[in-house]
């Protein structure tokens, strides 16, 4: 599913559906899921429905489903980029460059 064209609320309601159906895949009521994650049943309940809970509560619903390692998937580490080195600045000055030769040059 592209989400890139939905709102945030119909995110959110989206997270919940997938999350209450991992949940219930793993065989956790919400009690228990709320237990694994030191939060109430009504901060599952909420999530679940697509309510706007905290970042720390959705932290703690991926790790106790044991999807923290999903967040890698959607926030990949950056990648350095050639170009971006180049133009920044963090080059080799010439005083910092070795000349390069063949080794058979003639003087």
């Amino acid at each position: 599913m592209e989400l890139h064209h939905l709102s945030n609320s119909h995110i959110r309601r989206e997270l919940g559906e997938r999350s209450r159906a991992t949940r219930k895949s793993r065989g956790l009521n919400q009690t228990q899921l709320a237990e694994r994650a030191n939060l109430t049943r009504k901060t599952i309940g909420a999530f679940e429905k697509g309510h706007d809970v905290s970042l720390d509560s959705f932290l703690s619903i991926l790790r106790a489903l044991d999807m923290l390692d999903a967040l890698s998937a959607a926030i990949p580490e950056p990648v350095a980029s050639p170009m971006n080195e180049l133009t920044s600045g963090n080059r080799a000055t010439s005083n910092d460059a070795q000349v390069w030769t063949w080794g058979d040059e003639q003087p």
